[in-house]
């Protein structure tokens, strides 16, 4: 499924437009070998630091939140994909983050940046990923972890 045409541009597709706060912020997924990388471009209503031109940090939060959620997405397609395209969109539904940090190491002041995460553990229930943002220098500039439920919460 993973290498399917028709799979990364749904899941391009429903995180680019039809997630309304990732389309606010612009950002744009690209999945290499099975590798996620959301590209953001900084703009103004996105700054925490206006004389410094610094991004949010909530905005970086945001940003690895993102990558972190669809990393998890991209391992569970690996580990069990399922026979159609509408089936494994409606899993993904299922995901929430549960516990996150972020470690931000440097100021956030380039005009673009790149998130990539990496899945640590997928379980059955819980699955916990390592996210990074870079600059557009490839300066490391936030780190994070995440831990995500794989399940729909109980209503």
């Amino acid at each position: 499924m993973l290498d399917r045409p028709d799979f990364q541009q749904a899941l391009r597709y429903v995180f680019e437009e039809k997630i309304p706060f990732c389309r606010t912020l612009g950002l744009k997924l690209e999945v290499e070998d099975g590798a996620p990388r959301v590209h953001i471009a900084r703009q103004d209503f996105m700054l925490g630091n206006t004389k410094l031109k610094v991004l949010h940090g909530g905005v970086t939060a945001a940003v690895l939140d993102s990558i972190a959620g669809v990393a998890i997405m991209l391992r569970m397609v690996e580990a069990d994909p399922k026979p159609d395209l509408e089936t494994q969109l409606r899993e993904f539904a299922q995901l929430s983050t549960i516990d996150l940090r972020v470690d931000y190491l440097e100021p956030a002041s380039a005009a673009a940046f790149v998130a990539t995460a990496t899945v640590t553990r997928l379980g059955t229930r819980i699955a916990n990923v390592q996210m990074a943002l870079t600059d557009d220098a490839g300066r490391c500039v936030a780190t994070g972890a995440a831990a995500f439920s794989l399940r729909a919460p109980r209503g």
